[in-house]
Formats: C-alpha cells, sequence, structure tokens
C-alpha cells in the first residue's frame, strides 16, 4: 500500500494505489483524519495484501527471461538427456550436477539460439553446479532467503520439463527441512522430468531454489535445493579442488590399480597414502574399499571409520561401510550406516536399494518397502527397480502397492515376459481375474514356451470354472517342461475331480519319480478315488 497524505486549511487526501489498478482517492475532513487512517488500517490490511501481492503472469513475465533448456550429449554426440537451468548472470547458468552428469557435450537452449556450454563450479553432493556459456547475457533475478519463507506461502516453478521451453506451474511450500545454510523446500508446485536444475521462485519473483526431483505417485511431493546453495558454491568448489590437488597422484595410481582388480597392490600403495597424507579421506576410502575386495572385513571397518571421521558427508564411504558390517553379520549396523548415506543425501538411488534389502533381511518388510519406493522415485524409469520393489511390496503384504509397482515394470519394459507374470500374480491377489487372465496372456505373446505362465492360466481358469481351458494349460505347460510339478499335481487334482482313474495313476508315478513330498499329498485323494469304500 502506498499512502500519500496532503492537507490544506479544509481536507487532506488519502491515496491506495495497487498493482495495476487506478488511484482512488478519498476526501475528509482534517479533524478525522487519525480516525479515518486507523479503520482504514483494520478493514483494508486483506485485501491490500492481496492487492500488492504480484500476479502468477507477473511473475511469470519477470523471471521467464532467465530460464534455459540444457542439452546433455554422449561422446558420440547423441542427446541423452535434457534439463534446466537459470541463467544468474552474465555468461553463468545453474542447474543440477545430475544434469549435466557424464556428459561429453553441453549446450543450453535460450530463446531459440543454442549456445556451447562447459562445466565451471561443481558441488557433487549437494547436486549443484554451475555452467560457462559465452555469449548468454546476465538476467536481473533477484535472490531469496529461504531462512524467511514461511508454510503455505505461494511459490512458482518453471524449468522445461521433457524439453518444453518455458512450463510454468504454482502451488504452495507444504514443508520446509533445515540443512546447511538453508531449507530444503517441500512444495506442490508440479515439477516433471526435465525441470531439474530450474527455478523456484516465491510470490515477489525472487529465486528461491532449485527444483530437483519429485514422486510420481501423485502425492505432490516435490522439492527444491536451497537458493543459498548457489552463493556457497564457489567456495566448496575451492575446497574440493584443494583436496583434488593433493590426492590427483594417488588417486590416478589407485585406478589403475582398482581396474587390474589388484586389491593387494592397492592396499599397499594406500596403506603408503594414509600414511604420507593421513588428512586425506580419499585415501583411508580407497584403503577400505580395497580392504573390502579382499574380504578384509574388520581392516576394511577401520579404514572407512577413519574415512569417514575425516568426511562424514560422503555417502560412498557409509555404502561400503553399510556392505562391510553385512558381510561381519552386523545387521544393525548396516542398516545404520546406509541409513546414514541417504540421510546425507536423499536421491542416492544405491544407498535406498541397499537399505531395502538389509531390511528385508531383517524381516522389516514395510520399512524395505518404503526405501524401495524412494529408489524408483530417483529412477522412475527403471524397469528391473520398479519389478523389485513390486517383490517386496508382495512380499510385505501391500497387494494394491505391488500392482503398482509391476504395472510400472510392464509398462516400461513391456517385452519381460517375467514382469507380466508377476504382474497377474499381483492382480489374483487382488482378486482382478479378468486383469489376471490378460496379464497371463501378455506372458504368454511375449513368450509362447513360458511353462510357469501356462500353469498360472490353468490355475486361474480353474477358479473362473473354465476347465477344458484349464486343462488344456496344464497339458500346454507340460508339453513345454514335462518335469513341471505344479503342472502335473494340478493337472491330476482335475482328473482326480472328474473321476479320470488311469490318468490320475499316471500323473502319481510321474510325481513319484520327480517329487515325492508332492506325490504323497497327492496319494491320500488317489487312494479315495481308487478305493472309495475302504478310504478313511
Amino acid at each position: 500500500m502506498k499512502k500519500v497524505i496532503t492537507s490544506s486549511i479544509a481536507r487532506s487526501v488519502f491515496r491506495i494505489k495497487a498493482s495495476n489498478c487506478l488511484f482512488y482517492e478519498v476526501f475528509v475532513p482534517l479533524r478525522k483524519l487519525c480516525v479515518f487512517l486507523l479503520s482504514a488500517l483494520l478493514l483494508l490490511t486483506p485485501a491490500m495484501e492481496s492487492l500488492w501481492a504480484k500476479t502468477a503472469a507477473e511473475i511469470f513475465q519477470e523471471v521467464s527471461n532467465s530460464v534455459v533448456v540444457i542439452h546433455n550429449y554422449d561422446n558420440s554426440n547423441k542427446l541423452q538427456s535434457l534439463g534446466s537451468g537459470i541463467v544468474i548472470s552474465s555468461g553463468h547458468v545453474i542447474t543440477n550436477y545430475h544434469v549435466i552428469e557424464k556428459a561429453g557435450r553441453l549446450t543450453v537452449l535460450y530463446q531459440g539460439k543454442e549456445y556451447p556450454a562447459k562445466p565451471a563450479y561443481i558441488d557433487r553432493f549437494r547436486d549443484v553446479c554451475s555452467l560457462d556459456v559465452s555469449g548468454l547475457e546476465a538476467s536481473k533475478l533477484v535472490l531469496g532467503d529461504t531462512n524467511q519463507l514461511k508454510v503455505g506461502s505461494t511459490v512458482y516453478a518453471i524449468g522445461a520439463p521433457q524439453g518444453l521451453e518455458l512450463t510454468f506451474s504454482d502451488g504452495i511450500i507444504s514443508g520446509l527441512r533445515d540443512v546447511d545454510k538453508g531449507h530444503y523446500i517441500q512444495t506442490t508446485a508440479p515439477i516433471s522430468l526435465g525441470s531439474s536444475g530450474g527455478g523456484l521462485f516465491d510470490e515477489e519473483g525472487r529465486l528461491i531454489g532449485i527444483p530437483t526431483y519429485f514422486f510420481k505417485q501423485g502425492q505432490q511431493l516435490n522439492f527444491a535445493l536451497p537458493v543459498e546453495w548457489i552463493t556457497d558454491l564457489p567456495n566448496r568448489h575451492a575446497v574440493a579442488n584443494q583436496v583434488n590437488r593433493v590426492d590427483s597422484d594417488w588417486i590416478y595410481q589407485v585406478n589403475s590399480l582398482e581396474e587390474k582388480q589388484d586389491w593387494g597392490g592397492m592396499i599397499v600403495l594406500c596403506t603408503k597414502w594414509t600414511a604420507q597424507v593421513p588428512s586425506s579421506s580419499d585415501a583411508w576410502g580407497c584403503l577400505g574399499f580395497a580392504h573390502l575386495q579382499k574380504g578384509d572385513l574388520a581392516l576394511a571397518i577401520d579404514a572407512l571409520q577413519n574415512a569417514i571421521r575425516l568426511r562424514p558427508d560422503y555417502v560412498h564411504y557409509w555404502a561400503d561401510l553399510g556392505i562391510a558390517d553385512g558381510r561381519e553379520g552386523e545387521t544393525v549396523r548396516k542398516i545404520e550406516a546406509y541409513r546414514q548415506a541417504v540421510r546425507i543425501n536423499n536421491n542416492f538411488a544405491l544407498g535406498w536399494i541397499n537399505l531395502g534389502i538389509a531390511y528385508v533381511q531383517s524381516g522389516d518388510f514395510d520399512k524395505a518397502v518404503d526405501s524401495y519406493q524412494q529408489a524408483v522415485r530417483i529412477n522412475p524409469d527403471d524397469a528391473s527397480l520398479w519389478f523389485n520393489t513390486g517383490l517386496v511390496c508382495r512380499d510385505a503384504g501391500q497387494a494394491a502397492k505391488a500392482v503398482d509397482a509391476f504395472e510400472h515394470a510392464v509398462r516400461i519394459a513391456p517385452e519381460t515376459a517375467q514382469y507380466w507374470l508377476k504382474l497377474g500374480e499381483a492382480y489374483g491377489v487382488t482378486d482382478q481375474r479378468p486383469k489376471q487372465i490378460e496379464a497371463y496372456h501378455e506372458a504368454l505373446r511375449v513368450k509362447q514356451d513360458y511353462d510357469d505362465a501356462w500353469v498360472s492360466l490353468g490355475v486361474v481358469y480353474g477358479i473362473a470354472g473354465r476347465e477344458v481351458e484349464e486343462r488344456e494349460a496344464y497339458l500346454k505347460a507340460l508339453r513345454i517342461n514335462p518335469g513341471h510339478n505344479a503342472a502335473l499335481f494340478n493337472l491330476g487334482k482335475d482328473y482326480l475331480e472328474h473321476n479320470n482313474r488311469e490318468e490320475a495313476r499316471e500323473i502319481y508315478s510321474r510325481l513319484k519319480r520327480l517329487n515325492p513330498e508332492l506325490a504323497q499329498l497327492f496319494f491320500t485323494d488317489l487312494n479315495k478315488l481308487m478305493y472309495p469304500k475302504t478310504a478313511l
């Protein structure tokens, strides 16, 4: 609100200006001015806030010129990924590190023109980096402060999902999580693949974060890194470079030995390295890794603990420590090591996978499900990861989640018969019989000689009362695999139900040779059929 008060002998003027509004003048007697002002403030405060807040269109107009699309090409000059970036100053773009990871060549697309780019400052741990882009003009962005943000405030995200330039969305801040120097921002503003590295802006158009990941399950859980990590990037890069200069010669030799899998030679070298540079976390980390590969678990744990003491924020040390603890049979310590790794980097997919496996081994399937769901959040296009998530959900008794995971797997890899088979089984648990039959047919479309799929199809046909098709399915499974125990047992039970004595006895003979335990289960029912008067 803007107030301009003028006075004369007879009157005063109170003026209110709002964005995109005309001036409104209210004339009041001078002696009533104080009362009027107090009343006006009390009555108009909520209205003034909405009048003064910038509209979404105004925010977009102000910040859209700062957004670029980043093209990541491999060494064969093939486009391997797209991401977003924000122009911070002349010739400098900020983005997520994972947007440029493994790039053979980088370019920035801005207003229809493509500029060559190269990495400048890098912070892998925080997943932030900057690019040098010659010829790119500075933007007029204003940086915000995540320490001043409040849950419930409106925010705007802008980026290039799927390479679509200048995609704009809004939402609110749904959570703030304390991190070094600022806050992770949880928001309901939709963020899609390709939006990583773009910008998150407050109601005044100030840059407050860098969108970096999201949940695909429709829970509106989207996150942004704090803007403070942009300003801290040069300092972090300088510290990392100093360490790299000291250790670079050693690392070159270690890499050479690792490629040869010369773990003994690597241990000798790293032992010298730790003696000469005892403050190097990389020296201790490499020594721990080498001992781990050779099976010297106690020595590996000791070295990795030294590495962690020197650099507690490096996830790979914690991951290796978790492996070593697990091989030592220290399940609780193994879980805690993996938990620490994912606390440090919530986007460390391998850490979440290992944590999920550890929870499965400890029998805590619910936590295993949570861990695997974090992993697929990070790598949503990994069909095998969705498949394993489905298996864990199934074992946890979370049938609906298992169906969802297997459906993701078959959408990504529809030519994998096993994925369809497990999806069919999950449909059966949730009593979706038509979909179950359809899934088994898809498995057989991919692999016609899939004996397990024929057996499963026979079972669901039997449940549906389709007896002819049930028997035919078992027979097809046995033509493919004459020793398929389940097919034999189920076919034999079908013969028993239909009083086919000779066929049932022949099945029993085959089962007795292949699987005596199944044959014994079958024997009681066979006796009842063969000797109905004497069977008990």
